[in-house]
Formats: C-alpha cells, sequence, structure tokens
C-alpha cells in the first residue's frame, strides 16, 4: 500500500501593506501568493541550513589555526590548554 503525502492549509494574516506586496510579487513572477509564501520558506530553510554549515566550518577552521598557531610559537600541552581556557573565558565558541 503506497502512503499518500498530506498537504495542510496554512492561514496567516497580514498587514494590508505587506499583503499588496505579495500580491505584486506573485503578479511579476505569474504566480500565487502561496507559492511566493512557499518559496520563501523554503529558503528560509535552505539559509538556516547553510548558516548551520558555516558555523560548523568556522568553528573547524578555528580549531584549525589554534592548533598551527600553537606548533609554529613551540607551545608545551600546559601552556595550550591554558591559552585554550584564556580563549573561552574570553568568549571565544569552541
Amino acid at each position: 500500500m503506497k502512503s499518500k503525502q498530506v498537504s495542510k492549509a496554512v492561514t496567516a494574516r497580514f498587514s494590508l501593506q505587506d499583503y499588496l506586496s505579495l500580491q505584486e510579487e506573485a503578479e511579476k513572477r505569474g504566480c500565487t501568493i502561496a507559492d511566493i509564501i512557499r518559496k520563501s520558506w523554503s529558503m528560509y530553510k535552505d539559509q538556516k541550513q547553510i548558516s548551520q554549515h558555516l558555523s560548523r566550518f568556522e568553528q573547524r577552521q578555528r580549531a584549525t589555526n589554534f592548533e598551527m598557531l600553537c606548533s609554529v610559537i613551540g607551545l608545551q600541552d600546559g601552556e595550550r590548554e591554558q591559552a585554550l581556557l584564556q580563549l573561552k573565558q574570553r568568549g571565544v565558541k569552541w
């Protein structure tokens, strides 16, 4: 038995100005207001995912840079841990 995909309707209230802007955009694109809202939601989710990827990349890059700098300046393990603790105390996200 195949499962059916269920669609749900959502009602949202917009200010008159926002509604008119949505209507104008829909007319420009030759689609419905609902299409504009669906596309906006899709773009929002994509942007959120990109933001999460960038955040993880930034964390990896920060860790790599820290390790490289510790190596270049010759920090011993204890000094490295102290430097890392100081960074965390200053609010650097690790």
